[in-house]
């Protein structure tokens, strides 16, 4: 059988371009393989001999490239056996020599192969000079390749790992490691053809290696644990550096087969070198492709009950461990444990290992005192972290980057701070800290504590404790004002006044506090906030950032949105004040809250349409309980009850109408939002049968004034019975 194949008269025959061509029994040229052919075995062997020539090619044209740029010696023999090494070696300009620069006993040397085809193809391969027979009966066997000739040439072979689309036959320096399958031929002596033909099987070849399809790949895994399960690790192993080198998708896939590789060596008793095995785990560690099960089985393996671990496994398993780490995700819940159960194993000290792990891992990662993982929580319970000091000065400053977040607790938080001597330096009971930098780390922490959370007394209390040292550098200290990109946090004026009474200089105020917000300022430790209040800077600030939030004006720049303003018939919206802000007890909140009043009382007097009314309400929904504790006012009750809604409504109509019937149509309403641009129908007949014949857009008209002013008319009997004794 030749280069043709024929079954009923269809035939599929291979060309000079190296295409499978298909016709039919008249000779036509068809465009896809005809149902005769289909799955057949002359069809199959016609694409395994258009493979071989079309990779031959291809590796040929690759190699003479290389040995070009090298500058190799190439014997003309390898030109005259073979018109494609001869076309190729000539196209890269590599002028063949006469005599190989190697003795033909040198196994380092590759040694030609050629080979002829039934159809009568010949075809010359470089092969590693040991597995060249194992090779020469898989090609007769399953590619019907007879040998016919075989040579030195002298070029030295380069250690290729056989990846996908690559030449095998290469030569020069390189690696020093067998590309595969012949190092699994190495690795199984006396079973070398077994081996050989096993990865056949698998898709192994001279022309390259099976396609990374997870689900076929897995298939022929199954078949091969079924059939030849002493080679499953090895398998696996070159399956996982294939994945790792094509990276992408294939990276979690390259996971994968290393894990499974490492369970196979246990499943199957196999004991490969520690050496070589540690080396494996640092790669693949190197690639972020090391699972955390592969690293807890591998320290369960070194340190059995009973083990003995030597002090270079022992090193090696920790650096494994810091290798492992890019990010804090690859942090896992036992690593610590891990590491001091191996350091128990060796006679190590379990807390130092846990140390020199971290001196590895914290300048990658940072340092950080609790997480959802438990990782630090485990690894710093110890003397591990005075150890790290001990080793590393610096940590005290990782430390000191902290915030109380960063812990499982304030109280986790404080502990750090003390064993790591970091509170020592903020204090200046030890010396190192650069005037100022004290003052700067309680400004983060401050701003560390956001507005929905009740606020840390501890860390009050800790500055309170800095005070001495903050006074002494004499830098000010910055409170925590908003800024962009980064969440709101509490005011502690409270914390400042107490701060001044220590002589601790402030900074200056940003206009109104920068918009803070007034609930989200602190009096509570220090209620009357004497020395802030003494301040001017503070005075003006104060009393500008609460006018501003009083009239509404300030409340975007205070984070707080609202639909224009707050609809004067709610008790209160999502961000009225809860309860009444401690600054609005001082006497400077007092103060501003009266004179605020009297303003409103003046725009009252002034006249109203009913669109001010609503605007004059607003603020009172904001401000909610603040009225009734702060601003009860018979007087101005008795203004406010004398408005005449009912007068702003009729002015506010698009027609003239008659008030006691606009009156009863509004004794039928109810408070309630303005919704959409039309009235219910039960209302929408009420106002057509009160207000007849409006258009559609006098009916919108109206409907938003009679709602505006029942829910006027709300907003003021509340107010009233808030502002009455």
């Amino acid at each position: 059988m030749g280069r043709r194949y024929e079954v009923d008269g269809y035939t599929a025959e291979l060309d000079e371009e190296l295409q499978v061509v298909y016709r039919n029994p008249r000779g036509k040229k068809l465009q896809k393989i005809p149902d005769r052919l289909a799955d057949t075995e002359g069809v199959r062997r016609l694409y395994r001999l258009r493979r071989a020539l079309t990779r031959h090619r291809r590796d040929a044209r690759v190699q003479a490239e290389a040995w070009a740029a090298a500058g190799t010696r190439v014997p003309r023999a390898l030109a005259e056996s073979d018109a494609v090494w001869r076309e190729a070696l000539t196209d890269a300009g590599v002028e063949p020599a006469g005599d190989p620069s190697a003795s033909d006993a040198d196994e380092a040397a590759l040694i030609a192969r050629t080979y002829v085809h039934p159809d009568g193809h010949t075809m010359t391969l470089l092969l590693e000079s040991p597995f060249a027979r194992h090779w020469d009966a898989l090609l007769a066997s399953q590619e019907e390749w007879e040998l016919t000739d075989t040579f030195a040439t002298g070029i030295r072979a380069r250690r290729d790992t056989g990846d996908t689309g690559a030449p095998r036959d290469t030569g020069d320096t390189g690696d020093s490691e067998l590309p595969f399958p012949e190092r699994l031929m190495a690795a199984n002596p006396g079973r070398e053809q077994e081996a050989l033909e096993a990865a056949y099987a698998f898709g192994w070849s001279l022309w390259g290696s099976p396609p990374l399809y997870k689900s076929i790949l897995d298939d022929d895994l199954e078949n091969l644990a079924a059939t030849a399960p002493r080679f499953l690790p090895a398998f696996l192993d070159e399956l996982a550096d294939m994945c790792l080198k094509a990276g992408g998708e294939h990276k979690e896939h390259a996971t994968g087969y290393f894990t499974r590789a490492r369970s196979a060596e246990r499943e199957h008793h196999t004991k490969p070198d520690e050496r070589w095995l540690d080396a494996r785990y640092a790669t693949f560690a190197d690639h972020g492709a090391l699972a955390n099960g592969a690293l807890r089985a591998r320290a369960k393996e070194l340190a059995p009950r009973g083990a003995v671990v030597s002090p270079d496994q022992l090193r090696r398993f920790r650096d494994v461990l810091v290798r492992r780490v890019h990010t804090p995700h690859d942090l896992y819940p036992g690593m610590a444990a891990d590491l001091r159960k191996v350091a128990r194993a060796a006679g190590a000290n379990p807390e130092s290992e846990v140390a020199a792990l971290l001196e590895g891992i914290v300048p990658k990662v940072g340092l950080c005192a609790g997480d959802v993982n438990k990782f630090w929580v485990d690894a710093l319970k110890g003397k591990a972290l005075e150890l790290l000091v001990e080793r590393r000065p610096e940590t005290v400053h990782d430390v000191l980057r902290l915030i109380p977040d960063d812990a499982n607790s304030t109280e986790d938080w404080l502990s750090l701070l003390r064993r790591s001597g970091a509170l020592a330096l903020l204090t200046g009971e030890r010396p190192g800290l650069p005037a100022g930098e004290a003052a700067r780390v309680l400004h983060d922490w401050l701003a560390s504590e956001p507005t929905w959370r009740v606020r840390s007394d501890e860390l009050y209390d800790l500055a309170v404790r800095l005070a001495p040292r903050l006074a002494a550098d004499a830098v000010p200290v910055r409170l925590p004002y908003p800024e962009p990109d980064r969440r709101r946090a509490l005011i502690p004026l409270d914390l400042a006044d107490e701060l001044l009474e220590h002589g601790v200089p402030l900074a200056d105020p940003p206009p109104e506090l920068g918009g803070a917000g007034i609930a989200n300022m602190l009096v509570h430790r220090r209620p009357h906030l004497t020395l802030l209040l003494a301040d001017p800077r503070f005075d003006r600030e104060l009393r500008s950032a609460l006018d501003a939030e009083l009239e509404l004006v300030g409340l975007p720049e205070a984070g707080i949105s609202y639909h224009r303003h707050y609809r004067p018939h709610r008790a209160t919206e999502r961000n009225s004040w809860q309860s009444t802000p401690g600054l609005c007890r001082t006497p400077l909140g007092r103060e501003v809250l009266r004179v605020w009043l009297d303003r409103q009382r003046a725009r009252l007097r002034a006249g109203l349409d009913l669109n001010g009314l609503e605007h004059l309400l607003a603020p009172f929904v904001h401000v909610g309980g603040v009225v009734d504790e702060l601003l009860k006012d018979e007087a101005a009750a008795r203004e406010f009850a004398a408005v005449d809604v009912a007068a702003l409504v009729l002015a506010d109509l698009p027609i003239q109408a008659d008030r006691p019937a606009v009156e009863g149509l509004m004794a039928t309403m109810r408070p309630e939002d303005l919704i959409g641009t039309r009235p219910m129908p039960g209302l929408r007949t009420r106002i057509d049968e009160t207000l007849p014949g409006l258009s559609e857009l006098q009916v919108a008209q109206a409907w938003k004034a009679l709602q505006t002013g029942v829910n006027c008319q709300e907003g003021l009997r509340r107010l009233v019975a808030r502002l009455s004794g």
